[in-house]
């Protein structure tokens, strides 16, 4: 799955978009139109004149926006354990550095082309921290998924989580890194951090997800199961099973 995973972010990278001028502000003049073939796909995003106009002149001329997709993955469950232990993690590794790498190149080339960006230094301290995260190489080393995470959001980017159904683990991830940035950013305290992220995971919109997806408002997991997992991704007792 994570090879299929690779190749299909991997393909994203032929991928622009182009902006446009919808004909009105109603629904379906606003939906997005691919044109291209295989390997030169070009999505167009129509929209409404009010805020077509207030592009810069580059894209309102047409100018393409390409994609820079970049994949970080780390296991958590019982079967990156057995892998871990008694197989073999090189893909995973090997993946995770030349994101690193490439996630790297984009911020300089960011750098470069915008170079009264805010805050450079403490990305290039974040990137670094990145870096020592991937030589660490520690067991489920989510912490470099939360430092990717952070490098995306200081250059504006678009961030996506997911794992096999998006629904259990993606829904730890994301309600996880909810509280973090509510923390960091917001003034959470530390003793309501654990009490925020059992509601969340006990009564925000991922339940509603669980349900939608299976019927029921419990999310996949057994208990040995999450005795693998870290401890940051376990979810509240009576929300799972």
């Amino acid at each position: 799955m994570l090879e299929d995973m690779e190749v299909g972010v991997a393909d994203l990278r032929s991928v622009v978009f182009k902006v446009t001028e919808a004909k009105t502000d109603q629904l379906k003049d606003l939906l997005p139109i691919l044109r291209g073939t295989w390997g030169r796909f070009v999505v167009e995003v129509p929209l409404p004149p009010e805020t077509f106009s207030s592009l810069l002149e580059e894209l309102k001329a047409g100018c393409l926006i390409r994609v820079e997709s970049i994949l970080f993955n780390i296991g958590i469950n019982q079967q990156q354990s057995v892998a871990e232990r008694f197989g073999d993690s090189s893909l995973q590794d090997s993946m995770n550095l030349q994101s690193c790498e490439r996630l790297r190149a984009y911020c300089d080339a960011l750098k470069d082309a915008l170079p009264c960006m805010g805050k450079a230094s403490s990305l290039s301290e974040t990137l670094s921290s990145l870096d020592r995260s991937l030589e660490a190489k520690k067991r489920k080393n989510v912490e470099v998924l939360w430092i990717a995470a952070s490098v995306c959001r200081s250059v504006n980017g678009v961030r996506l989580t997911c794992c096999k159904s998006a629904k259990d683990r993606t829904a730890m991830s994301v309600t996880l890194e909810q509280c973090q940035i509510l923390r960091e950013h917001h003034s959470l305290s530390q003793q309501h951090f654990s009490t925020s992220l059992d509601c969340m995971r006990r009564n925000g919109c991922r339940m509603d997800n669980v349900q939608k997806n299976v019927g029921n408002r419990r999310f996949a997991f057994s208990a040995v199961q999450l005795l693998t997992f870290p401890k940051l991704y376990r979810p509240p007792d009576g929300s799972y099973g």
